[in-house]
């Protein structure tokens, strides 16, 4: 069985600008670039950019799943909404943790679960999916 891993970033509160998906494109030239999303699976290869760091400057919301267990999930949000304080009260041990850059708080989720169902090709965040970007904004 191949090695299979699968990475979904999204806007929610902006859309990507043509320069931004510009610099998407130069990390792969098979994923699916939109305005709001970036979609690419791995079955030989693996990925080529920083995950934390497009968190951190392109996208509210990313998840990682792998077939061999692992998933992560992370979530970007305006500091008005959660302080980091609160946050870091529920951030136990090495599954979650909390961060802030700038003008956001970046949430991290990760299990490492071996097993389980596997469904490839799915959208899996889709958080708002066919929806104007900055229409659901997190406030």
């Amino acid at each position: 069985m191949s090695e299979y891993q699968y990475y979904e970033f999204q806007a929610i509160d902006r859309p990507l600008t043509e320069r931004e998906m510009r610099e998407l494109r130069s990390y792969s030239t098979r994923a699916t670039i939109t305005a709001t999303r970036f979609v690419n699976h791995y079955e030989w290869g693996s990925f080529k950019g920083n995950s934390a760091a497009w968190v951190e400057k392109y996208f509210d919301a990313f998840l990682y799943v792998a077939n061999w267990g692992t998933h992560e999930l992370s979530l970007r949000l305006p500091r008005q909404v959660l302080d980091l304080k609160t946050a870091k009260q529920y951030c136990c041990g090495e599954a979650a943790s909390a961060r802030i850059k700038g003008d956001f708080i970046i949430l991290e989720f990760l299990s490492e679960e071996e097993g389980g169902e596997w469904e490839e090709g799915r959208k899996r965040l889709a958080l708002f999916p066919d929806s104007a970007p900055g229409r659901h904004r997190w406030r």
